[in-house]
């Protein structure tokens, strides 16, 4: 089907929820309530590490207002292990972890009441020695976090080929180290979870985005049948990977079950910042080795993390070693720490922003080694469509090692090579960029430079759940679809109603979406690891089309041809042999018969599909990122000037929508790697837990970016679309990296960039 062939996909199309968002009427977690609800509110540690001795509650307790206390008294003593190994840990239990570790738990008639009453908590710890550094956490002596096992988890290792006989087969061979400092996610909204009991069965509202993971979660750890969970996914904004679920929601149903009302637990800001998840604080050393032509022939990195107190991760990476298929030789270890600092876990371009920072830096400084354009060495040795997927032996057997798996996986798609083309073009690189031996002879102290980078990332995580949608048909002719999202304002129900009405070949604002309630929707992977287009889209896309396909069945009859010569498109259906006969979709779906009542007798119209995309095919959505800026080298500021973002995302759904998604890559990715850092003392307190003092990019700080897509169509995707949010983020780092060195002769190696760093990289400071 072609471009213009579609009447909604591939459309600028109003969101969904456009009305509720620009007339204040769209209800976030903070705004919602329940009738007879009350409010909690959670009593946090401030020590990073210490044991509770005593706890007393009672003077809480008897406080008026005070309608029920819980402490780790009052939770299982068993973990509960996040999806994809975000969490693992009790509720609570008698030891605490993390300056902001959750201690008590108040529900209350009002917020002044259960915080006075965490005051008349007394608690008696035994302090212990903490550790805030992986390294020195995977040391034998290392103080003990985990309730089990060591700091440290078990290496996670992708090797191919033979390293040590690449770097020997290199003309040259460069290393390096980069470290990462703790990003937050700095959302704007506060996840106010609400919990409600009734008998042995439980509700839960949440600003979570993937609410039958949730679901599960919650029913395993409470031991109660799935069936007797209800999770209401509210919208929340950007989770950015902060609210796909936490234990800040299990506490909220512990805490509803002993006060026998609805509790909705309240966060102030700065328990947002410094108590609920981060990205990890990461160091890589890596060594590249490559031919005088530019061919990669060896590639090795180590990659150590912090998990902070509850994450739980060892897979950090995602397509690193799908950017660059075609390298002989490879080895990645990855070893993911316990420390004492506040949980970290997935956030936007897990792994694919920090490692790929590294292997930039690298690949920079062997193309300078051999005296090659940083843009040519990529394109010599840049994914193409089916090229191995290494890293997806890693995912399967992680996740899924019993189910089974293709004896070859590749990736679906994969234009890189087209937006590096692009970008040249429309970035003026070959006249910008003057070459490695080029120096920069102004003569004042701001040195301006131009830079590029490229980056991949996941279309989902597979093997880890198919994905569920129900298509419904109305007498009308519009359609209801049921899929589990969560709604963070990117525009994803709205994306898949697009898909929807495509496919059924009704108008777009005849499909409406229910896809934030679990008693509604089936089991999805929700919005997570650039999920719902490809792996959610893909069922949205099979529903529709198995609705259709009855309406079709039952239209062939009228039509006296088989229903597979027959068509709708704009609410119309249509022969494709026989040009004249047309009915509305309406003689179908409300089929009244004649008569002084006109007796309706509707046909059930449902489409219901649970699937997921081949296994051996995997999309990765790729982008080429190109910048010009300038350097203070009196004052180490640094001042973006232009930014070019080409992104390959197979088709286009929604346009409008996925440029707003690089908007947001581009100021989170720019932030990270220029101003944006989690600071703690020694004591493990964060210091900037406000947007007070931790900085962020706001509109107007930055150049708006030019934004060009490359639009080829995924084989497997919907409709050719597969993933896009997280790529964005991943790129800017090693683009500004060499704009840096190009202007200054430097290379940073530390996020962010800040004018501090900057001046000891000058050695002026």
């Amino acid at each position: 089907m072609g471009v213009h062939d579609l009447q909604t996909v591939n459309k600028r199309l109003p969101l969904k929820d456009a009305h509720e968002k620009v007339t204040g009427t769209h209800e976030f977690p903070y705004d919602f309530t329940v009738p007879g609800m009350v409010y909690g509110r959670i009593l946090r540690s401030p020590y990073a590490h210490a044991r509770i001795v005593k706890i007393d509650t009672s003077k809480a307790e008897a406080l008026p207002g005070v309608i029920a206390v819980i402490t780790h008294r009052d939770v299982p003593v068993e973990e509960w292990i996040g999806l994809w190994t975000n969490y693992r840990g009790c509720v609570m239990d008698d030891k605490v972890r993390f300056v902001g570790d959750e201690v008590a738990a108040v529900a209350a008639i009002d917020l002044r009441t259960a915080d006075r009453a965490l005051e008349l908590i007394e608690v008696e710890y035994e302090i212990l020695p903490h550790v805030l550094n992986a390294l020195d956490a995977m040391k034998p002596d290392a103080p003990q976090i985990k309730k089990t096992g060591k700091n440290s988890k078990d290496v996670v290792l992708i090797n191919w080929g033979d390293v040590e006989q690449g770097f020997q087969d290199a003309d040259v061979v460069v290393e390096g180290t980069t470290f990462n400092n703790a990003q937050d996610q700095a959302t704007f909204s506060r996840n106010s979870p609400i919990a409600s009991w009734s008998q042995d069965t439980l509700t839960l509202w949440s600003g979570c985005t993937a609410p039958s993971e949730l679901k599960d979660a919650v029913a395993n750890l409470v031991n109660l049948p799935k069936s007797s969970v209800r999770i209401v996914a509210l919208p929340t904004g950007p989770s950015l990977g902060k609210w796909w679920f936490n234990n800040l929601e299990m506490i909220t149903v512990f805490l509803a079950k002993k006060a026998h009302r609805p509790v909705k637990v309240v966060l102030r800001q700065d328990e947002v910042f410094a108590g609920i998840k981060r990205r990890h604080i990461e160091s890589t050393q890596g060594r590249l080795g490559v031919k005088s032509d530019g061919t990669m022939v060896s590639m090795e990195v180590n990659d150590i993390f912090d998990n902070g107190a509850y994450g739980d991760k060892n897979d950090i990476f995602q397509s690193l070693s799908e950017l660059w298929p075609r390298v002989e030789h490879g080895h990645f270890e990855m070893y993911g720490v316990s420390t004492n600092l506040v949980t970290a876990g997935c956030m936007r371009g897990v792994g694919d922003l920090t490692m790929n920072f590294a292997l930039e830096l690298l690949i920079h400084k062997a193309a300078e080694k051999i005296d090659m354009d940083p843009v040519e060495i990529r394109r010599i040795n840049a994914a193409k469509a089916g090229d191995p997927c290494r890293g997806q032996d890693i995912h399967h057997e992680l996740f899924a090692a019993d189910q089974p798996y293709p004896d070859k996986v590749v990736i679906s798609s994969c234009a890189m090579d087209e937006c590096l083309t692009k970008g040249v073009l429309e970035f003026d690189w070959n006249t910008r960029w003057k070459g490695w031996s080029s120096t920069n002879t102004s003569s004042g102290p701001v040195k301006r430079g131009v830079g590029m980078a490229t980056a991949m990332h996941v279309c989902g995580i597979r093997y880890t759940g198919d994905c569920g949608a129900i298509v419904k048909v109305n007498a009308d002719g519009s359609a209801n679809l049921m899929v589990s999202l969560g709604r963070q304002g990117n525009g994803n129900d709205s994306t898949q109603c697009q898909i929807a009405a495509e496919e059924l070949g009704i108008p777009y604002d005849m499909v409406t979406i229910d896809c934030n309630d679990t008693n509604v929707t089936p089991w999805g992977q929700g919005s997570t690891a650039s999920t719902s287009t490809f792996l959610s889209g893909t069922a949205t896309r099979a529903a529709a089309r198995s609705a259709k396909h009855q309406i079709l069945k039952l239209a062939a009859a009228t039509f006296e041809e088989s229903w597979e010569n027959l068509d709708i498109k704009d609410g119309i259906i249509y022969s494709k042999t026989q040009h004249n006969k047309r009915i509305p979709i309406t003689d179908i779906t409300e089929n009244k018969l004649p008569g002084f009542w006109e007796l309706s007798k509707q046909p059930c119209i449902i489409g219901s599909v649970v699937t997921n995309a081949p296994d051996d095919q995997i999309p990765k959505h790729v982008a080429a990122h190109f910048v010009e800026l300038e350097v203070d080298t009196d004052t180490g500021e640094i001042k973006l000037l232009d930014y070019l973002q080409v992104q390959d995302s197979g088709r286009l759904i929604n346009p409008e929508v996925c440029e707003n998604q690089l908007n947001g890559g581009y100021y989170q990715g720019v932030g990270f790697t220029l101003i944006e850092e989690l600071v703690h003392d020694a004591s493990g307190r964060i210091l900037n837990p406000n947007f007070a003092h931790y900085k962020i990019f706001r509109c107007g700080d930055l150049p708006d970016p030019k934004i060009h897509f490359v639009e080829q169509d995924d084989p497997v995707g919907p409709f050719g679309a597969k993933g896009l949010g997280e790529a964005p983020i991943c790129a800017p780092p090693g683009a500004i990296a060499l704009a840096i060195y190009n202007a200054t002769g430097v290379w940073m190696t530390e996020t962010p960039f800040t004018p501090e760093r900057v001046l000891k990289a000058l050695g002026k400071i």
